[in-house]
């Protein structure tokens, strides 16, 4: 067995250039939806530079999974699209082919005290925080991350229930009368529902001015009418008394002999913050080359 491209690596020192293509090939997908959420590569959810979620494995997992008695029952079908692999070489080429189809991504696992010590990243005790690692090694405790989702199964479902939905509209002057007639009804009900909300929040407004004058604290009805939160939770409670901010006491800053204020000054640090936007640029990057690494056992 051999994957497209895999013997054409060129070998030096044990690692090898494999140049990356955005176009996925239908084996290498087949591969990943078998591996994505198996139970013997027992996936975990890490935090990608300390910002996005991502699905990670170790590679002896991955060795598992592809030599486990699962993987050669599916491979007899040949529905599911899968080669046959039987040893560590066969391995080795599908490893090749998912970084060369930017499904998997080597990470590396960062420790409490390398997290420290990247500005504005903070330990997650949930979910480890993970490094993209310039080297992919084929190491049994070496981690990869996951840059490949299941397609959803219910999508043709989807676009089928809205070009239904279409068509309903757009054939609405055929429509019985009495289908006509729901229709006005639900509407007028959501426009007095509407009608409702706009005025019970004027109704608020004007008692909170009222109360600002006749009450020592402002008195809100339904205060979490605007909170970001559930319908329900929206008109819970019924009341409220507003409580007054308390005042931040000022410091003043030390003088000098003179009577000139001392000043401090920071120094930043030459460490960038690595964004979400950049995240998502450096694992869908249209050509790019990772270099891998054998280790021997």
């Amino acid at each position: 067995m051999s994957a497209p491209g895999a013997t054409q690596q060129q070998q030096q020192n044990g690692q090898f250039q494999v140049p990356t293509s955005t176009q996925r090939s239908p084996l290498a997908s087949n591969i990943a939806n078998f591996l994505f959420q198996n139970p013997i590569l027992k996936q975990r959810t890490g935090l990608l530079n300390n910002t996005s979620d991502i699905e990670f494995f170790r590679f002896k997992r991955f060795q598992r999974a592809l030599l486990s008695d699962e993987y050669k029952e599916k491979q007899k079908n040949p529905k599911n699209g899968l080669i046959p692999i039987n040893n560590i070489q066969d391995i080795q080429n599908v490893f090749v082919l998912l970084i060369q189809n930017q499904l998997i991504l080597p990470v590396t696992k960062l420790h409490y005290a390398e997290i420290k010590q990247v500005k504005g990243w903070k330990p997650n005790k949930e979910k480890p925080t993970l490094k993209r690692a310039e080297k992919a090694a084929m190491d049994p405790n070496a981690y990869y991350g996951w840059l490949y989702q299941k397609p959803n199964p219910f999508i043709l479902l989807y676009s089928v229930l809205a070009i239904a939905g279409i068509f309903a509209v757009i054939l609405f002057p055929l429509w019985p009368n009495f289908m006509k007639r729901g229709v006005w009804y639900l509407s007028m009900g959501a426009l007095g529902l509407i009608a409702l909300f706009f005025l019970t929040a004027i109704v608020r407004l004007i008692i909170y001015i009222i109360s600002l004058v006749a009450f020592p604290k402002p008195f809100w009805l339904f205060p979490n009418l605007f909170e970001d939160c559930g319908v329900i939770e929206s008109f819970q409670p019924v009341y409220g008394w507003e409580e007054p901010k308390k005042k931040k006491s000022k410091k003043k800053s030390p003088k000098k002999s003179d009577g000139t204020p001392i000043t401090e000054e920071k120094v930043g640090s030459n460490e960038t913050k690595t964004t979400g936007s950049e995240v998502s640029n450096n694992s869908t990057a249209g050509k790019r080359k990772v270099t891998l690494e054998e280790v021997e056992e």
